[in-house]
């Protein structure tokens, strides 16, 4: 039996509804919080209360010299050999609406040998190039080199997902894009590069992965 019990410290229920803007703040980080707006119909949010979100960008045509694989034995992918250049094209996609523009964003792509490989530290040279803008505009070009440090003994039944690091843990740096723009990439092996020393062909996933962060639900 439950003794009946008596307390003055609980709070009185919320009530059912509540009129906004509600703002809640994480008590250990007054700049991290989620404020509530129906008259914006948005949920706003700030510091680490942002998530992060992935868009996926397919495979759209062939760069150079690639030939058309898989990863296992369904997963679309192309390779590229070890004395070849080569890549894709991803589809292009608009600067989603939630993103947070003045925070870098990151891209991954997936990866694996085409056969086995018995080598130690070997290192293959990816490379990103990307053009966003605004339609009517002249479009902006650029891209990263990354000398990816593959793993010892890399088997063809150990695929990896890739940051393409530009030297700073991400992809592209905060401040780049602008609401509106249009962004496409194309993700490539130099194989021919003496920087990349893996001897065996490199197999891409057919599609690329845009992480950012979010600014709203």
């Amino acid at each position: 039996m439950i003794p009946e019990t008596f307390t003055d410290d609980i709070a009185p229920a919320l009530p059912s509804s509540l009129n906004g803007p509600l703002q809640v703040v994480d008590p250990a980080d007054q700049n991290s919080w989620v404020k509530i707006d129906p008259a914006n119909a948005i949920i706003a949010l700030t510091g680490s209360a942002r998530p992060k979100r992935r868009v996926i960008i397919p495979y759209s045509r062939v760069y150079a010299t690639a030939t058309a694989s898989t990863i296992g034995v369904v997963l679309p992918a192309y390779y590229v050999t070890s004395i070849t250049n080569g890549g894709f094209h991803g589809s292009p996609i608009p600067i989603p609406d939630d993103m947070d523009l003045t925070e870098p964003a990151s891209v991954y792509v997936l990866v694996a040998p085409l056969t086995s490989s018995t080598q130690t530290g070997p290192v293959v040279r990816f490379v990103l190039s990307y053009t966003y803008g605004k339609p009517l505009e002249v479009p902006t070009d650029s891209s990263i080199t990354y000398d990816w440090t593959a793993p010892d003994n890399w088997t063809a039944d150990e695929p990896r997902s890739v940051l393409l690091d530009d030297g700073n843990a991400r992809t592209i740096a905060a401040n780049t894009f602008e609401q509106g723009d249009e962004l496409g990439l194309r993700i490539s092996r130099l194989g021919t590069a003496p920087e990349d020393t893996f001897n065996k062909a490199v197999k891409f996933a057919a599609r690329l992965v845009l992480e950012y962060t979010a600014k709203n639900l």
